[in-house]
């Protein structure tokens, strides 16, 4: 069983790297990316100058690029959106990173890393019912479409998700130090994601009111989890104090943006149905384990499900399927308990056989073996179909996009941009103006202020986006975009000089230069 799940855990890394996108882009990985070189520098709010010089309405905001906001607390900065525990996780690697004066590697691994911590956290949790349910979970849970689509990518969801598992399958433990490790899980996992801290209240309460132990071992248990999660929630306090201003606020915007009872009943509607697509219908025999497998570990792992679950129905709509990676805790605990009851329904298969029958056994582990296995083909297919394999290809562009900026646009080049804002500053250390920040009157004016300031403007567009720019900036010239780029990255992202404009309506060439 050890070799069993040291191979599959080896198995889950070897992936991560494997089909890793290796790549920083996006609102949400370049957050965390960034966030992390800040902590490794002590530099967490660095001043632009042109944000507190630019005459438009709102400037700090054009000059925060993507997975950030205008600081409240420092005039000029900009501030991460996301939470701090990933980035601190980050920031030793970007440290090794430096110190080996290469492009950003080490920090990839960090993700599965914590991949792997979290399918052997699944197989611990599993292996409260059974050592053949704990593997059948661990495995369940390493072939998740979800888990997978996360391993890849430099974003918390897994980490969270590993850390929270984590400590659920300590606060099951029957070691005198299980409630202290709990803590200390849930203090990390509070840092990674501080909007799942209900969960912590879950295990906390459980500890409290835990059968077959004595008050005494309780209340002695209660303080010593609540002592060890505390550091999470005061370092959160602490860092939003000093990012936000308030120790309350964070980057995402106010509570009643965010969370709305009329966003719950499509929510539940879409999770249920991206679980039901991905995961197939058998996720619901978890749903079951109150009759099938009844006890206070069946009732924890349920209620930690419907917590997080419960955190999330109110949340911003979204349609996309990958959103089920807030779910990923829960998805957790629902194969743990399906990969249970998938072993009850086998033992109940055979029980008018000689229960203490080794034969027996050995029939009533293949069976659910070959259950689980056809269950984790089917995962596995869903992953293909959804992209999964396809990311570190789709997610190229954010680097050769911002490898061709460095390369061939002159240092003190302002780019417009706004999807790529923050690969493009990562990769090409180039000043970045956030276009849908900007008020649509001002597109021109903007354009000759940078020109005063020695800049040399640029625009770079995703295809998706050049409509949207078009749109909203109707009244302006070079907003209807009618001369041929400059350059045309990989098919996908396209970069326009401005000054062009004029020679090509002039007759004069204006050639595209394109970079695969």
């Amino acid at each position: 069983m050890r070799i069993a799940i040291a191979i599959l855990l080896a198995a889950v890394v070897a992936a991560g790297l494997r089909w890793g996108t290796f790549a920083v882009g996006g609102s949400d990985s370049y957050c965390y990316v960034h966030q992390a070189q800040g902590w490794s520098t002590g530099r967490l709010q660095v001043i632009e100058p042109l944000a507190l010089d630019a005459p438009w309405p709102d400037a700090p905001r054009t000059f925060a690029p993507a997975g950030h906001v205008p600081s409240p607390t420092v005039a000029g900065a900009a501030v991460p959106m996301c939470p701090a525990g990933l980035s601190i996780a980050m920031a030793p690697f970007t440290l090794l990173d430096n110190f080996l004066a290469r492009r950003p590697i080490t920090l990839f691994l960090v993700v599965p890393l914590f991949g792997a911590l979290l399918v052997w956290s699944v197989y611990v949790l599993g292996s409260r019912f059974a050592r053949r349910v704990g593997l059948a979970s661990a495995l369940l849970i390493a072939c998740s479409p979800a888990f997978l689509f996360q391993l890849v990518q430099p974003m918390s969801d897994v980490p969270a998700a590993a850390l929270w598992v984590l400590a659920l399958a300590c606060a099951t433990g029957s070691r005198p130090r299980a409630p202290a490790m709990a803590g200390f899980a849930t203090s990390a996992a509070i840092l990674m994601r501080p909007n799942l801290l209900p969960l912590g209240i879950v295990l906390g309460l459980f500890i409290l009111a835990r059968p077959q132990r004595t008050m005494r071992e309780r209340m002695r248990g209660a303080a010593l989890f609540a002592a060890a999660a505390a550091p999470g929630c005061l370092a959160v306090a602490m860092i939003q104090q000093t990012l936000y201003g308030s120790p309350l606020r964070s980057g995402y915007g106010s509570l009643d943006t965010l969370f709305s009872t009329a966003n719950i009943a499509p929510n539940a509607a879409r999770y249920f149905q991206w679980m039901w697509q991905s995961h197939t219908p058998a996720w619901l025999l978890a749903l079951a384990a109150p009759f099938v497998l009844p006890g206070w570990l069946t009732g924890l792992l349920l209620t930690f499900a419907i917590v997080n679950a419960a955190c999330y129905l109110p949340y911003v709509v979204f349609n996309d399927w990958w959103y089920l990676r807030f779910m990923l805790p829960a998805i957790a605990v629902l194969l743990v308990l399906m990969a249970a009851i998938i072993d009850s329904i086998a033992a109940r298969a055979l029980w008018a056989r000689d229960t203490r029958s080794s034969r027996t056994h050995g029939v009533r582990a293949a069976l659910s073996s070959v259950l689980t296995i056809a269950i984790c083909f089917f995962f596995i297919r869903e992953a293909r179909a959804r992209s999964v394999f396809d990311l570190q290809r789709l997610e190229s562009r954010y680097k050769r996009a911002g490898d061709y900026v460095a390369r061939r646009l002159p240092e003190n080049a302002l780019v417009i941009t706004s999807w790529e804002s923050g690969s493009v500053r990562f990769y090409s250390n180039r000043k970045t103006l956030v276009w849908d920040a900007l008020d649509p009157e001002w597109l021109d004016r903007a354009i000759s202020f940078s020109r005063t300031r020695g800049l040399e403007p640029y625009l770079l567009f995703e295809g998706w986006e050049e409509p949207l720019f078009r749109q909203r900036f109707a009244g302006s010239s070079v907003a209807a975009l009618d001369w041929p780029p400059a350059a045309e990255i990989a098919g996908q992202v396209r970069i326009f000089r401005p000054e062009d404009r004029d020679r090509y309506l002039k007759g004069e060439g204006t050639p595209t230069e394109y970079s695969r």
